[in-house]
């Protein structure tokens, strides 16, 4: 698949021209002083390089994205909160979790997810197995 680079940001889309915000924002000061968020973040960064896949960084000034290398797809975005961190994150079915309190259908093939992470524990093999299947989306749905 080709993709269209925008020359000021150097970021790629799919569509060409496709609306956006060039507006870098350092990840490092998303995670200014939530030294517990920060900690939290890089160990989904290790387990998810390990267990799923390559990806980039593009942090913008709203959030975090992880976005798939293959497939040029943003599969998860981050918050660092004081006490934590803020996922939403894609799958192309519905799940029902207590993990999961907030589901938004966002067409016939996406559904977006909000979660909380509050310990390493809740970094485990069933978040991984959503995030696995949220990172291979493009595949599965195209």
């Amino acid at each position: 698949m080709k993709f269209w680079k925008c020359s000021k940001c150097k970021r790629r889309f799919e569509k060409k021209n496709q609306p956006h915000s060039c507006k870098y924002y350092p990840v490092e000061k998303h995670l200014k002083n939530r030294d517990y968020a920060k900690k939290l973040y890089n160990k989904l960064k290790v387990v998810i390089k390990k267990k799923i896949g390559n990806f980039r960084i593009e942090s913008l000034p709203c959030c975090i994205h992880f976005v798939t290398t293959s497939t040029n797809y943003t599969f998860m975005c981050v918050y660092a909160l004081r006490d934590g961190l803020k996922m939403h994150f894609t799958l192309p079915d519905e799940i029902r979790s207590s993990r999961l309190p907030r589901l938004t259908k966002m067409s016939s093939h996406r559904y977006l997810y909000e979660l909380n992470i509050k310990t390493t524990d809740e970094i485990n093999s069933e978040l991984i197995a959503w995030l696995k299947k949220g990172y291979h989306i493009k595949t599965v749905t195209e």
